[in-house]
């Protein structure tokens, strides 16, 4: 929107550098996506959706401390005190859903210990862990298997 206003007050049109960005943000947002979607089908969604929510609230006020200067502009105590508590809150609140057992099909499999969806204890983990977005079929024992 700057740049937009910018380029409309002076007549100039937009720099070269502006669509490089604008598809380099396009890209990075439908990639972030694809990776949620794929962490979303083979771990608990849980655990994907706060680990996504949590580092992209700590991204931002990151982002936002150095273009904004964010904390230039606390101005009382409180400001100091209340901003870090509530990053600190919902950092809490990410490990309690990380570390939460759940319940999965009436069976109960550890969310801090593999992460995994129920049945899927005889999978390659180091496979998975290198190459996220491999394809996996089950077998009809229940095993499942890398697709190469």
């Amino acid at each position: 929107l700057t740049i937009t206003k910018a380029c409309s007050e002076s007549g100039e049109s937009y720099p070269w550098q502006f669509y490089i960005f604008a598809l380099m943000a396009i890209a990075s947002s439908f990639t972030g996506l694809i990776f949620l979607t794929a962490c979303m089908k083979r771990y608990d969604a849980t655990f994907s959706s706060a680990m996504f929510v949590g580092s992209f609230v700590i991204s931002a006020s990151i982002m936002s401390s150095v273009h904004y200067s964010t904390f230039s502009h606390l101005e009382t105590l409180w400001n100091w005190i209340l901003y870090p508590c509530g990053l600190m809150v919902l950092m809490f609140g990410v490990q309690m859903l990380v570390n939460a057992t759940a319940e999965i099909d009436g069976e109960f499999v550890g969310v801090g210990t593999g992460l995994r969806r129920q049945g899927s204890e005889g999978s390659s983990s180091s496979t998975e862990m290198r190459n996220p977005l491999v394809p996996i079929t089950r077998d009809e024992s229940g095993h499942e298997h890398t697709v190469v």
